[in-house]
């Protein structure tokens, strides 16, 4: 059974871990969709963690999916970066489709990200991303071309390592069923901020980001 950070009659959000594709495979296998019976509303990438929205029905679905396409949604990641990085910043290269395992960088379809950094520690840095389009890998391909690749992300410049730092760490939406708006944080997994220091304990999403949507 995935962790289940929120649940209505309409969704079920989960905290997908490592490993777990969220659609079926093509050799076949478990996937998040197959394990919940349910209808996955946006995708992670096999080695990417956290929040992943699941819809119980259509009408879920449908509202999930008209948020994000009427840019009124939001989603936030945290990344472990190696390279250079300016304290604030932001990536607008367009992106290409996915083929052989990468996208293209710098030519395609629109596509916008913003990051802050929040910690840095011997040419490594923890990263706050907010991509404000939805292409695929657009965090990956963003960061890598601003030249800090993601830790174990080999595909995209990224050092060899056990894991890949990056994690989908909170989701923002307008929800009529709830309130308001639902907001779901999924906590970065224990050995993803080790190391950097105690006072990452308490790491939270930067209010610029988080509050004001």
């Amino acid at each position: 059974m995935l962790p289940i950070l929120y649940q209505d009659r309409h969704l079920v959000v989960v905290d997908k871990p490592a490993g777990l594709p969220t659609e079926p495979p093509r050799g076949g296998g478990p996937s998040v969709a197959s394990e919940t019976g349910l209808r996955v509303c946006h995708r992670l990438d096999t080695d990417t963690t956290g929040v992943l929205v699941l819809a119980r029905d259509e009408e879920g679905l449908r509202a999930v999916n008209a948020a994000f396409a009427d840019r009124v949604a939001a989603k936030g990641y945290l990344a472990h970066v190696v390279g250079p990085l300016p304290e604030t910043g932001r990536c607008t290269l367009p992106l290409g489709d996915w083929a052989r395992g990468r996208v293209a960088i710098g030519r395609g379809r629109p596509a916008e990200s913003r990051w802050t950094v929040r910690a840095r520690h011997d040419g490594h840095a923890l990263v706050e991303v907010e991509p404000l389009t939805g292409r695929t890998h657009q965090v990956r391909a963003h960061l890598s071309a601003s030249g800090a690749p993601i830790w174990g992300d080999e595909a995209y410049g990224g050092p060899n390592a056990a894991s890949l730092g990056l994690h989908a760490w909170w989701l923002v939406l307008p929800w009529p069923f709830r309130g308001a708006r639902l907001e779901v944080l999924a906590p970065p997994p224990e050995g993803f901020v080790a190391g950097w220091g105690a006072e990452l304990g308490a790491l939270a999403p930067a209010a610029s980001a988080w509050t004001q949507r």
